[in-house]
């Protein structure tokens, strides 16, 4: 066991294609290693990470603009689901965004990816609006939202 597994500290740059390879996997619309390495570089963005057997086994990144931390992506590598890592990280991700200023995290979410939804719900994320159409293949997104103040875990 490594010595940082199940923490949530910061994403490496060398882990970008591992990220790039569980967005392959998880997402219809994944992002590539170009896009995922100019992000990386942005000051406004932040991704964080949990690692297990060290291997990158869930991350979340997000961009501040204001008060508003906009969700880039929260992912967990199939091999380690069920362990509450999707969520974990996303509530741990809280301070971290409040430090740089944010008060709040702003996403979407596909119409049809259920789980991800029962994750937001149980840590208190809601759903304040439908986004029609939202992404490339025409489906529809919820539009979540999550007030620092708020802030819970199970």
């Amino acid at each position: 066991m490594a010595a940082d597994d199940g923490l949530v500290t910061d994403l490496d740059f060398a882990e970008l294609a591992r990220v790039a390879a569980i967005e392959a996997c998880v997402f219809p619309e994944p992002l590539d290693l170009p896009t995922l390495e100019k992000l990386f570089r942005d000051p406004a963005v932040r991704y964080l990470a949990i690692r297990e057997e060290g291997r990158l086994a869930a991350y979340f990144g997000f961009q501040v603009c204001g008060p508003t931390a906009h969700v880039i992506a929260n992912a967990t590598d199939p091999a380690f689901r069920q362990r509450g890592y999707g969520g974990r990280i996303l509530v741990e991700a809280e301070p971290v965004a409040l430090g740089m200023g944010a008060r709040w995290f702003l996403g979407e979410v596909r119409r049809s990816n259920e789980p991800q939804r029962r994750v937001l719900r149980r840590i208190g994320w809601r759903e304040i609006g439908m986004s029609l159409g939202f992404f490339g293949n025409g489906e529809d997104a919820y539009v979540v939202f999550r007030s620092f103040r708020e802030a819970t875990w199970p």
